[in-house]
């Protein structure tokens, strides 16, 4: 029997593993089990196993710490099989250079590791050779070096051989990205897709008529890259993308986007190409109506860096709090035309939309509400983590306003049930000062259309006939009680105008302040 130790600091991750299949009829025991990479090596010592399958992120020692140092002790005799998450495919890369023997995504397909564990038993009967995961996961960890300018100079030709490049004709880099990936899209969805992506990119290469297959790169769960030969001229560059735009564009649940970096002579440059594609990933909301972006066509484009104007941002968060949901998509159609218009770069975006989310969670917070139960509050802060074209971006700040005005109307709808009295024992307070039903609304972190509706349910009187209505009789008081000029009991009442404090005194009893006391004196 072949002694197997399985690593992963997650013991139902550990279970599941031991009864996916009947091990002992393919030649294979479990011989023990542990939590993280110290563990495992001390097991190793005393076991001495065939095969580890490890998870790669672990605690105290990770798996590629634990390859290296079972490699230090034991060399190549122990075989390697890595374990974990799509996320996780770079690192999985490096492991390959360390003998790694095949790479297995979570959740672990039972035929999978089947014929994982048989080629490995086959390794063992006879001389290494080369597994087709080899190579590819050697390959793959080549295209990064080569990008990311590490692979050793005296290896460029060769290295370059293996990816299917010649290493003395132009090279470009380009990316196929993945916008707007739905949240509810499962990580064996984005896989599959992916994947299927990797052989639309192929085929499309093919028609470009390259020399040799050049190595096709998933990098992550949303990009795809490709190192290409580019001795044509940008604009049919451009017609090779738009046709791997639309190819790509019925196979993915997303929208597809391409950038090509600059010109690199030959693949000591590839680098700079490199980063010349991930630069104009800046540019994308200045150019988001263009499905392909070039190095050549953008590089002479000024970004610009300046904030939401404030005006909108104020008209937008009164909208909000008055929830008029029509006006403020009006608003925020507004703020997107001006990105785009204003050529605003990513950063500044970015800010632009913070700004939004965090005025938005103020007022909620102000009305005593918790921000934390809003279901579009983790997107649209976590939106610039992956790719977005600006209708994604706004599509996702326009679910999270329309949460957030239906959340602020409960809010009040608690607020004014609980509290239209202490509305009214204010106004009764204050009725002397410059009070109108705005001023009290915005005291109470209220829509005064809503104050204004609640009050007349309530008392049976609209607002401002209640206020007229005390300061009359606080004036009618004053008038009998004090020798105070009509004048001076008009501004004791909240009326700034005496001449507009007669007319209403008149409109209520009939007759004029002075009127008023006369009759009274007439009395006596």
């Amino acid at each position: 029997m072949r002694k197997v130790i399985l690593v992963d600091d997650e013991i139902f991750a550990r279970k599941g593993l031991v009864g996916l299949i009947p091990w002992e009829k393919f030649g294979f025991e479990i011989v023990g089990e542990a939590k993280d990479g110290e563990e495992a090596l001390s097991l190793i010592e005393q076991y001495k196993p065939d095969v580890v399958i490890t998870d790669i992120r672990m605690p105290v020692l990770d798996g590629l710490q634990l390859i290296q140092a079972v490699r230090q002790s034991s060399g190549n005799t122990i075989k390697f099989i890595i374990i974990s998450g799509y996320g996780d495919f770079k690192y999985a890369q490096q492991a390959v250079r360390y003998g790694v023997q095949d790479y297995l995504l979570k959740p672990i397909d039972e035929n999978e590791l089947i014929d994982t564990l048989q080629r490995i038993d086959q390794m063992l009967n006879n001389s290494p050779v080369r597994t087709e995961a080899e190579q590819f996961y050697i390959q793959a960890s080549i295209f990064e070096n080569f990008i990311l300018g590490k692979e050793e100079e005296k290896m460029l030709s060769e290295s370059a051989q293996l990816l299917g490049l010649s290493d003395d004709k132009s090279l470009r880099y380009v990316a196929l990205e993945i916008n707007d990936v739905p949240m509810s899209l499962s990580e064996s969805q984005k896989i599959g897709q992916m994947e299927q992506l990797k052989e639309t990119v192929s085929k499309v290469l093919k028609k470009y008529n390259q020399e040799n297959e050049p190595f096709v790169s998933v990098r992550n769960a949303v990009e795809i890259g490709v190192l290409i030969h580019s001795e044509r001229e940008p604009e049919q560059i451009r017609i090779w993308a738009e046709e791997l735009i639309q190819a790509s564009a019925n196979l993915i649940i997303g929208v597809p986007k391409v950038y090509v970096g600059a010109l690199s002579t030959n693949v000591t440059q590839v680098k700079a190409s490199y980063a010349s594609a991930k630069e104009l990933k800046r540019y994308k909301f200045a150019m988001d109506k263009h499905s392909v972006t070039i190095y050549d066509d953008a590089k002479d484009t000024a970004l610009h860096f300046k904030e939401i104007d404030p005006t909108l941002f104020s008209e937008l968060m009164e909208q909000l709090e008055e929830h008029d949901y029509d006006a403020m998509l009006k608003l925020v159609d507004r703020v997107f035309t001006a990105f785009q218009e204003q050529g605003l770069a990513l950063e500044s975006i970015t800010d632009s939309i913070s700004r939004c989310v965090h005025g938005a969670t103020r007022i909620i917070q102000t009305m005593h509400g918790d921000e934390n139960q809003l279901v579009s509050l983790k997107p649209i802060r976590q939106w610039h983590h992956e790719p977005r074209t600006l209708e994604g971006v706004k599509k996702l700040l326009i679910d999270f306003l329309a949460e957030c005005r239906a959340y602020i109307v409960e809010l009040r709808s608690k607020i004014g049930n609980g509290d239209i009295g202490k509305i009214k024992s204010y106004i009764e307070s204050h009725f002397d000062s410059n009070i109108n039903l705005k001023s009290i609304a915005k005291h109470f972190y209220m829509n005064p259309v809503y104050v204004g509706q609640l009050f007349k349910k309530t008392y049976g009187l609209y607002f401002n006939e209640f206020l007229l209505q005390i300061r009359i009789q606080e004036a009618k008081r004053q008038l009998r009680q004090t020798n105070n000029k009509v004048y001076e009991i008009a501004a004791n009442v909240g009326f700034g105008n005496a001449d507009y404090f007669v007319c209403q005194f008149e409109k209520v009893e009939g007759k004029s302040p002075t009127e008023y006391k006369n009759a009274m004196f007439a009395k006596v």
